[in-house]
């Protein structure tokens, strides 16, 4: 383990939650976000439930669990993205990174990832999650797999010209080597 890989890889954030925002409920797919409540009251929203933040709580968004914060007042928080690689497949230890490096070298069916990394092999439990993996060619900005295929067949032929078409590869950047092998293998 890489430490000071890690450690330049957190993100460090300050956000301000007023009661009229709408922060939709999102993920990280390969980050932990962790929210330190520094001023004001609201509170953590998760999809079965909420977690009340005052000064000096914590909530934890654990990587690909959907998450959002809301506030009937003013809420600050500083948040924390720290990367993970979460497994997907405990069967055969496969982890969410080892699926996307296998989309890179060309893997777009539950079959090909079967073949390249074994998950999915084992109990059969992480199918729906490898699903959603191979449809997602974008986590940051939700852009589908489909539709960076499209903007590709549309002539959209550099990643700059996916981004500009459907926001894939703007924010984080982490899906530009996914989208141009999307481009070169137009699949």
């Amino acid at each position: 383990m890489d430490l000071n890989a890690i450690k330049e890889a957190i993100e460090t954030k300050v956000y301000h939650i007023p009661s009229d925002a709408k922060v939709p409920l999102h993920d990280h797919a390969t980050q932990d976000e962790v929210f330190y409540c520094i001023k004001g009251s609201g509170f953590g929203v998760l999809e079965d439930g909420e977690v009340e933040l005052n000064v000096g709580d914590v909530f934890i968004a654990p990587a690909g669990t959907m998450h959002s914060l809301r506030s009937d007042g003013d809420l600050y928080v500083t948040a924390f993205l720290i990367p993970v690689n979460r497994i997907i497949c405990n069967c055969k230890q496969v982890s969410y990174g080892d699926i996307r490096k296998a989309m890179v070298e060309g893997a777009r069916t539950i079959e090909e990832i079967q073949e390249i990394t074994g998950a999915g092999t084992g109990c059969g439990n992480c199918i729906k999650d490898i699903k959603k993996i191979l449809a997602l060619a974008c986590g940051c900005n939700k852009v589908s797999v489909e539709a960076v295929v499209n903007a590709v067949k549309d002539g959209a032929d550099t990643v700059e010209k996916v981004g500009e078409a459907t926001g894939a590869g703007t924010n984080c950047g982490k899906c530009k080597v996914l989208i141009q092998n999307i481009i070169d293998t137009k699949k």
